[in-house]
């Protein structure tokens, strides 16, 4: 089976929802909304096993439809490149790897997984150098086109809760920007102490991805928005315009640097149609 290269070129609407599969479904989705932004999963996102992968059949049916779409993939919830316990190590990479290059053929600009947490290592630091050695080795094993996005979390003891830390591991793996990219979740930022409802946060968050050398590494945003305050840690998605972050996700895409990036809306479909409609200025 062939990818599609001309599914990487960016579509006019940079706004899409997260949908699961079948994959032969996606693009009749999409265009039934006139959207063309995407991003699903390959595999039980509550397992890392391979049993629930989509078969040759619904991949090579998504594959003759998507000239024109532009998704990412989430990886497995499960994923823990940093895990003390070497069965998740590697079934992590395993999965991963194994996702990435399956995004890779069917034309998908990447696959994006949480960093890890720090239970069971001495520092933070310890944990995140862990997770650098371990994507080192998956970053080898990857296909042509195959790209990895870190994305930033927010709960308890996971890594990568900061832009910083994203690029304390990014700069250890040190892989150019077309296979190690970024990721970054507004609700996870929020509630991760970084304030997405401060008029300021666009021009403070674009200095602190510059700062972290990830400018050039960004892929998209996972636009959410945040039932919780912030700084509360706790990882609960809302509609855009309906949260604790409200116009700041407005503010968000009107700046220079994020403006250009896709934008996920991680929440049911109906709920994602109603944060586009908020988005695109359709109140």
């Amino acid at each position: 089976m062939r990818g599609h290269p001309r599914a990487l070129e960016m579509p006019m609407s940079l706004l899409g929802p997260h949908i699961d599969p079948p994959l032969a479904l996606i693009p009749l989705i999409l265009r039934d909304r006139g959207l063309a932004v995407f991003q699903t999963t390959l595999r039980d996102p509550r397992r890392l096993s391979k049993e629930s992968v989509p078969d040759l059949e619904d991949q090579e049916a998504y594959a003759a439809s998507a000239e024109g779409l532009w998704g990412i993939v989430h990886a497995s919830m499960l994923t823990s490149l940093g895990s003390p316990d070497p069965r998740v190590r590697n079934g992590s990479a395993s999965a991963l790897t194994a996702d990435a290059n399956l995004a890779a053929r069917l034309g998908l600009a990447g696959v994006c997984f949480h960093v890890g947490y720090a239970k069971g290592h001495d520092s933070r630091q310890a944990a995140l150098d862990a997770v650098a050695r371990k994507l080192s080795e998956v970053v080898a094993k990857l296909q042509p086109r195959a790209r990895v996005l870190l994305e930033n979390g927010c709960e308890g003891t996971e890594l990568g809760d900061s832009v910083e830390e994203i690029g304390l591991v990014v700069r250890a793996v040190a892989a150019p920007p077309e296979t190690v990219g970024v990721v970054l979740d507004t609700c996870h930022l929020h509630v991760a102490e970084f304030d997405m409802a401060d008029p300021a946060a666009p021009d403070r968050l674009a200095d602190a991805v510059d700062r972290a050398g990830l400018a050039g590494r960004l892929c998209a945003l996972h636009l959410n928005d945040a039932r919780e305050a912030c700084g509360s840690r706790r990882d609960r998605h809302a509609v855009p315009g309906e949260g604790t972050i409200g116009d700041g996700l407005l503010r968000l895409r009107s700046h220079p640097l994020f403006e250009p990036l896709p934008a996920i809306l991680e929440m049911s479909l109906e709920a994602a149609e109603r944060g586009i409609r908020y988005l695109s200025g359709c109140r």
